[in-house]
């Protein structure tokens, strides 16, 4: 029992909203850059002839891959927003307004989700 309350007194010291945006943003961050790789592959293979880009094209279409593109944009649409947050809190001094900020985030991220999930769910739910 001391032990769980050491290890959460070292390692969370900080959860909040404000920390777990934070981890958010960064998470976000690095699934894109990991996401680029391969779609600069993909992109990439146009220069080998139509026929083998349409191959690659066609690996795209599984719900699975429309999934991870649905998750895609979501995490697009955070990374972008919560970096206005940032932006806003940096060059405004908006950071007395950590909470109204916050809503905002969350406001305008539900947007994208429920727009999103109006193109992405049928997709995902299709047969095959």
């Amino acid at each position: 029992m001391i032990k769980t309350r050491q290890l959460r007194k070292n390692l969370l010291p900080q959860l909040n909203a404000v920390s777990v945006l934070w981890l958010l943003h960064r998470l976000t961050g690095v699934a894109l850059a990991v996401y680029l790789v391969p779609h600069f592959i993909t992109i990439n293979d146009s220069r080998w002839g139509p026929e083998i880009f349409n191959e690659a094209l066609n690996w795209f279409q599984g719900s699975l891959i429309i999934t991870a593109e649905f998750v895609i944009v979501l995490a697009v649409a955070f990374h972008g927003i919560n970096g206005l947050r940032i932006i806003a809190m940096d060059f405004f001094d908006l950071s007395q307004r950590q909470k109204w900020l916050l809503g905002l985030v969350l406001a305008a991220c539900g947007a994208v989700f429920l727009c999103a999930s109006f193109w992405f769910v049928p997709r995902i739910l299709e047969p095959l």
